[in-house]
């Protein structure tokens, strides 16, 4: 059975997603998520959606687009984890990148090497309990 598209006709199987184009993280200081995202991890403010008023969705990325969308709930009625798994963030040179972060005063709270040994993530907090991931080749 063919799934069909408003762009076209695909065949089960077809590869028609291309990739992640955002994650959407629920927080509950707007102000404090993009001052943490930005001056912490370094990404960049894409669109400021805090004078829309309403949930505020807020999009963070680098030169090429957004990856990350804020999305505020200032009086928590989500009330289950905004996200259970975790957000991993892929950089060229996960050392550097973890020293920057212990520069900047991002607490480390775990690491893993593949098991390969050719790749290493480590593991911080970001606003809200959000769990997050740097990776990368060692």
């Amino acid at each position: 059975m063919p799934l069909v598209t408003a762009r076209g006709r695909f065949r089960m199987g077809d590869v028609m997603l291309k990739g992640v184009d955002h994650v959407d993280l629920v927080v509950s200081d707007m102000d404090d998520a993009i001052a943490f995202y930005t001056e912490k991890l370094g990404l960049t403010l894409r669109y400021d959606g805090r004078p829309d008023g309403g949930l505020k969705h807020t999009f963070l990325g680098n030169a090429e687009g957004s990856f990350v969308a804020l999305e505020e709930d200032p009086v928590g009625t989500v009330r289950e984890p905004p996200l259970r798994g975790h957000l991993a963030f892929a950089v060229e040179d996960v050392e550097a990148a973890r020293k920057e972060l212990d520069k900047r005063g991002v607490e480390i709270t775990g690491e893993r090497t593949d098991e390969h040994g050719r790749a290493k993530s480590y593991y911080f907090a970001g606003p809200d309990g959000i769990r997050l991931e740097i990776y990368g080749p060692l």
